[in-house]
């Protein structure tokens, strides 16, 4: 029986030992500077007192604010659309006038495999907010968008995609004239707001794809990362194709981030990772640009089981 309370004695000792093992404890932390003021491109030293496992640290900077560390969120208060574009015409005279149309939907289903599902979709016209009505000109011209761009903020609709279209209407040559050829490069969609502008989409990030209503007719409307370009059939190649009313579509990705962007979480730069054995007394950061930065420090002890954490700030200001 002696030996048996021994051995529960042991056990209970051994477990005692154990749980004291897996303490963590509160990490003793400090950071200071010389200064709370310096001018950009001065390395500032912080500098360290305490012996935490890990450190690291939020500059305050974009993509670094300790402010965001569990997500950066971005309201989108204005959606601006611009591109450069030019028409050519095959004739000087009796061309087709109302072939280009710039449409937007938020109900279009994503399939662009057949035109109903194009058609089935509620396309908004916006070609007259074009600085340019390529419409109805029978001359080339460029830069088809305001300087500013074609606002379409106006449009979106919350937790809908939204898809902007390159429609080309093509009639009967005999009846309606010859047809002329769009080419548009240098597209972007940009969204504004409280984190600056956004580039959501341009010619090499944007999917774009080419969707007809007679494939028999072999278009030359093509998408690539350098240029768009609503065109019909070579006539040479299929003269029949003169008289049979078509029209091609160039569609884009649904943008699903027309509202709000979500960045994620801000990220710390790591310092120190691993036991006092390499302990470091400070730390050196440039920063690149002139404004009010509240610097954040996180200290941690940790094991598997636990972790325990200071949060240590410093405010500086950055001088030109």
């Amino acid at each position: 029986m002696k030996f048996i309370y021994q051995k529960l004695f042991l056990v209970l000792f051994i477990l005692s030992g154990c749980s004291k093992f897996d303490e963590v404890g509160l990490p003793d932390f400090e950071v200071s500077t010389t200064s709370s003021t310096f001018k950009k491109g001065t390395p500032v030293e912080f500098t360290f007192n305490g012996n935490p496992q890990l450190i690291s640290v939020y500059t305050g900077e974009t993509g670094r604010d300790y402010a965001y560390k569990d997500g950066r969120v971005m309201d989108i208060s204005s959606l601006n659309l611009s591109f450069n574009s030019a028409v050519t015409n095959s004739a000087t005279s009796n061309l087709q006038t109302g072939m280009f149309s710039l449409l937007v939907s938020t109900d279009f289903n994503g399939d662009y495999s057949n035109i109903t599902s194009v058609e089935n979709a509620t396309w908004t016209d916006v070609t007259s907010r074009l600085s340019k009505l390529e419409a109805n000109t029978n001359a080339t011209s460029s830069a088809a968008t305001p300087a500013a761009g074609i606002a379409l903020t106006d449009l979106r609709v919350a937790g809908k995609p939204f898809f902007i279209a390159f429609k080309y209407n093509i009639r009967q040559q005999s009846i309606y004239g010859v047809w002329k050829i769009w080419t548009f490069q240098a597209f972007s969609l940009t969204a504004t707001g409280s984190a600056g502008t956004q580039v959501l989409g341009n010619m090499t990030t944007t999917a774009f794809r080419v969707v007809q209503k007679n494939p028999e007719i072999i278009s030359r409307t093509t998408a690539t990362t350098t240029a768009l370009t609503l065109q019909h059939a070579d006539l040479t190649l299929n003269p029949a194709a003169a008289e049979i009313p078509t029209q091609n579509w160039l569609i884009t990705q649904g943008f699903t981030n027309t509202n709000k962007i979500d960045y994620g979480p801000d990220l710390a730069i790591p310092i120190q990772g691993g036991t006092s054995a390499v302990e470091k007394k400070n730390y050196t950061y440039t920063f690149a640009n002139a404004g009010k930065y509240k610097v954040y420090f996180v200290a941690a002890n940790e094991n598997t089981k636990d972790r325990k954490e200071v949060v240590r700030s410093i405010e500086l200001t950055i001088t030109e």
